[in-house]
């Protein structure tokens, strides 16, 4: 059975419960591969342990921090060859007059003897198991009949579609059918208790994500010197959101900015307006005006341009903490990597007078605006990794389950591993507008203020962003994280309509929501491209985004889904893949409504 790394990385890693092809179901025991190098490898532990601090010791199973000396007992792998084991080794009969149920310990018993002990019928698995949040995971727990004579040799499973009212049965004779018990919960024995002071394990099926979730980082890999100073510098946080607002076009820029020793702290646009104000109130002369200017008064370009009280350098220094916001910078610098926009194209098209190719991407940028889109751009060389390290099972909040590693001591010479799935791959680059942002913010009652242009309205939602007291600041800031997403995933999933060779399942997102922005790219393991984004850009993104639009409307599970609040699920909005939040913080309503006011916006 092949699967992508990017599949391997979600659903195949120790630990997990998987079908396989050939009806066959099973739970992965390791992991091989071979080790990753030309990685960040301090970036990638310091991240992993800022994750881990999260949870308590005694919340983390085989999974230390990666600190220190215990750093040399981490190993970076590529995940190329999944080891399982069968499981469940509960099966039943697959006579519907018999249905028997006969329970295995080990794999080699089933080899041996593989049918029914009383018809003779062959035997198929039954697709259930037992999961607990400390991270246990056992076979459904199958009853023993009171009758001595039946034991378990005549228990059937009645399957009524719920767990809460599916029930064991004895069919042997003289029992006609009787009850034993049911199947929804089933005792753990561990330290792990609910609120009623129990530990009972719940019965789950093999599709359901609750069991199993893997813990995991998204990181860009620029593999050269100057992106690992930006990544170190103390003014991280200023570069990445100077480069955002436009006041720098490069990360060498900023860090060039970065080195000068500032003594003056300059004052705002608004800060100086009133300074200037006041000077004339006080009838300096113009040209002394000036002068203080030159000093005091606000850049118009730079790092000096950013304001620098202790308010905003607290903002700085809190975007600096965002590790996607930071990594965003680099990945929209050309000197690190290259990048074709829609208005790029649009002007091409010009220049080569293609009238009918120029009219349709002019009709593309007006369908972007509608969609709130300030930005469309393609890249080849889109350098993500992703970093695996542990699961959760049912619980997957720190300290309200078990964080467990995927540490094997007969495999990668004992150390911890961390599975890494990294790619020079293509990716569409979509920017939405802030300006459109913030006014869909005041049309909801959030009233977060105005802005003149489009710089302005990204530096208000950065105030937004990192004002940790306001209340009705993160209410706006986790209303624009749904819409971000939630439109990501629907600009993914609308690429999968068999136009551009890329299904969903092979596409995953990478979403920096403070710069509103997300990034879909081919999750492949391939060393090339195929360039399907780049024809997207030249031939189709208009009919993209049109269906982008209409899928905001409507799902084939509605009315049920339309609903539903949030408005969401795995027939409209869901990834199977590729969703770096397992398909949390999304609302189709929410979209929809934004879509309404921008396209309302737009036209008048």
């Amino acid at each position: 059975m092949n699967r992508s790394r990017s599949q391997a990385m979600t659903a195949f890693l120790p630990g997990a419960a998987f079908r396989h092809e050939q009806r066959l179901r099973g739970r992965v025991q390791a992991v091989d591969g071979d080790v990753v190098k030309k990685l960040n490898e301090d970036v990638i532990y310091d991240e992993i342990s800022r994750y881990l601090e999260r949870w308590s010791e005694d919340a983390r199973a085989a999974l230390p921090l990666p600190q220190g000396r215990l750093r040399q007992n981490f190993v970076l792998v590529s995940p190329d060859l999944v080891r399982f084991e069968v499981f469940p080794l509960v099966l039943e009969c697959v006579r519907r007059s018999c249905r028997r149920v006969r329970t295995y310990v080990k794999p080699q018993q089933l080899a041996a003897d593989p049918r029914c002990r009383t018809c003779g019928a062959q035997l198929r698995q039954l697709p259930y198991f037992n999961a607990h949040n400390c991270g246990r995971v056992r076979p459904m727990y199958v009853p023993k009949c009171r009758v001595p004579a039946h034991g378990y040799d005549h228990i059937v499973f009645e399957n009524t579609g719920s767990f809460v009212t599916a029930l064991w049965r004895c069919v042997g004779p003289g029992c006609g059918g009787a009850k034993l018990q049911g199947t929804s919960q089933s005792p753990c024995g561990c330290e792990w208790k609910d609120a009623a002071g129990r530990a009972m394990m719940r019965a789950r099926t093999f599709n359901d994500t609750r069991a199993y979730q893997v813990h995991a980082l998204q990181l860009v890999n620029i593999d050269n010197s100057e992106f690992r100073q930006y990544q170190r510098h103390p003014q991280r946080g200023r570069i990445a959101a100077a480069h955002y607002l436009n006041l720098i076009d490069s990360l060498a820029q900023g860090l060039g900015d970065a080195s000068q020793n500032v003594t003056v702290t300059r004052l705002s646009p608004q800060e100086w307006q009133q300074k200037e104000q006041q000077l004339r109130q006080i009838h300096m002369g113009e040209e002394a005006i000036e002068q203080l200017r030159r000093v005091m008064g606000p850049e118009e370009s730079g790092l000096a341009a950013l304001p620098s009280t202790d308010a905003a350098n607290a903002r700085w220094e809190l975007l600096g903490a965002d590790r996607p916001f930071v990594e965003r910078a680099a990945v929209f610098d050309p000197a690190q990597i290259q990048r074709i926009t829609l208005d790029d194209q649009c002007a091409r098209f010009a220049e080569l007078q293609d009238r009918l190719a120029q009219q349709t991407t002019e009709r593309a940028r007006e369908q972007a605006r509608t969609l709130g889109i300030a930005e469309i751009a393609v890249t080849w060389e889109f350098p993500v990794a992703r970093v695996a390290f542990g699961y959760t099972r049912e619980e997957h909040e720190p300290e309200r389950g078990v964080l467990t590693g995927f540490h094997n001591k007969y495999h990668h010479d004992g150390k911890y591993p961390a599975y890494v799935a990294a790619s020079d791959t293509e990716a569409l680059l979509v920017t939405f507008s802030a300006r459109s942002v913030l006014s869909f913010l005041n049309a909801k009652g959030l009233s977060v203020g105005a802005a003149e242009d489009e710089s302005a309205a990204r530096q208000r939602l950065l105030e937004l962003f990192t004002d940790q007291d306001d209340p009705e600041a993160a209410r706006a800031a986790a209303t624009v994280h749904t819409i971000i997403h939630t439109l990501g995933h629907l600009l993914l999933r609308s690429l999968d309509d068999g136009q551009v060779g890329l299904a969903e399942n092979t596409l995953a997102e990478w979403v920096v929501t403070k710069a509103l922005t997300v990034a879909i790219y081919a999750d492949n393991v391939r060393e090339f491209t195929l360039g399907s984004l780049w024809t997207l850009l030249s031939n189709r993104v208009l009919s993209w985004l049109e269906s982008t639009a209409d899928s905001v409307l409507s799902c084939e599970n509605d009315p049920l889904c339309h609903q539903s609040s949030p408005r969401c699920c795995e027939r409209c909005v869901y990834l199977t893949f590729g969703c770096q939040l397992f398909n949390d913080d999304l609302d189709r309503g929410l979209a929809a409504e934004f879509l309404r006011h921008t396209a309302a916006s737009s036209h008048t």
